[in-house]
C-alpha cells in the first residue's frame, strides 16, 4: 500500500483526477481529507491567496487489488476457502484460492466456471498499468491440465534436442503458448520463437544458439503507370571467350534449327 497526497482548489476534483490517473474503482478508493480549501483573509483571493486542499490517498499495489477484488467477489457468492495466494511474475498475476470446500464449484465442468471467473477479473483490470493478465486457480487445476497438454509435445520437443532442426507448431491460443514457452524455458539447449499474427501465432521450438532465419524481401510494388525496368543482358565486352563462343552457339542453333549442330548439342571440355 502506497500513500499518495495531493493538493488542489477542489476536493472533488483532487478525487476525480487520482481515480482517473490511476484507474482505481469506487470499492478500492480510500482517502483522508488532511485539509480543506479556504479563502484569503476577509475573502479576498486576489490580494491574500487561498489555503489549498490537501488529500491522502491509499494507493493499494496491483496484487492487493486483485485479492481485495476476488474477497468481495466470494464474500458475495458465499464461497469458503482459507486463503489466496497472490504470485507476480514480470506482468503476470498467478492468483490461487487455497482449500476451498466450493473448489468444485469455482473449477465448474471442465473448467467452465474458473475461465469465466479468470475473464471477468481481466476485463476488470485491464487498463492498469504493469499489468498484462490475471491466471485464477485453485486445487491445482490448472496444473494438473498443463501437464495434460504439455505431454503431446514433449517428443516434439525432444526431436528437436537431438536433430538440432527447428519445429513450427500449429496455431494455437495464448494460453496454451504460454505453457510451451514457460515448459522450454527449463530447457538449456532450447528456446522459442512465436511467429503470426492474431490468431495464425505459432510457435517456434530452436536449440539456443540457432538465429531464425530472415523473411525473403519481397520486390518493392510498381508505382501507378510505372512499367517494369528491363534487365539487360551482359555487354559482349564483359564477357570470356567460353562464354562467348556459347552464346554464338545458340544464336545459330535458334536461327537454323535443322542444322547438324542443333542435332548434336556441342561438348565443352572442362
Amino acid at each position: 500500500m502506497k500513500n499518495i497526497e495531493i493538493k488542489g482548489t477542489n476536493i472533488t476534483d483532487i478525487i476525480n483526477s487520482f481515480r482517473k490517473e490511476y484507474k482505481i474503482k469506487d470499492w478500492e478508493l480510500h482517502y483522508e481529507v488532511l485539509s480543506k480549501p479556504s479563502k484569503g483573509l476577509f475573502g479576498i483571493l486576489s490580494i491574500f491567496g487561498t489555503k489549498q486542499a490537501k488529500v491522502r490517498f491509499n494507493l493499494p499495489s496491483s496484487e492487493e487489488r486483485v485479492k481485495l477484488w476476488l474477497e468481495q467477489l466470494f464474500a458475495r457468492m458465499d464461497i469458503k476457502y482459507d486463503s489466496i495466494t497472490i504470485k507476480t511474475e514480470q506482468r503476470t498475476i498467478y492468483a490461487t484460492i487455497n482449500n476451498s470446500s466450493d473448489a468444485g464449484f469455482l473449477i465448474g465442468k471442465n473448467g467452465n466456471m474458473l475461465e469465466q471467473l479468470q475473464y471477468l477479473i481481466n476485463r476488470v483490470f485491464e487498463n492498469v498499468p504493469n499489468l498484462e493478465r490475471v491466471y485464477l486457480d485453485t486445487e491445482d487445476y490448472r496444473y494438473r491440465q498443463e501437464q495434460t497438454f504439455i505431454r503431446s509435445f514433449i517428443p516434439i520437443i525432444n526431436k528437436v534436442k537431438t536433430t538440432g532442426k527447428p519445429v513450427t507448431l500449429e496455431p494455437m491460443q495464448s494460453g496454451e503458448r504460454r505453457i510451451i514457452h514457460k515448459y522450454v524455458e527449463g530447457e538449456k539447449t532450447l528456446k522459442t520463437l512465436t511467429i503470426g499474427e492474431g490468431d495464425s501465432k505459432r510457435i517456434v521450438i530452436m536449440p539456443s544458439g540457432q538465429k531464425p532465419s530472415e523473411p525473403a524481401k519481397r520486390p518493392t510494388p510498381l508505382k501507378k503507370n510505372e512499367t517494369p525496368k528491363r534487365v539487360e543482358p551482359p555487354k559482349k565486352d564483359n564477357l570470356t571467350p567460353e562464354q562467348r563462343a556459347a552464346l554464338s552457339y545458340k544464336k545459330h542453333n535458334r536461327s537454323y534449327p535443322d542444322s547438324k549442330t542443333s542435332q548434336h548439342p556441342r561438348k565443352t571440355e572442362k
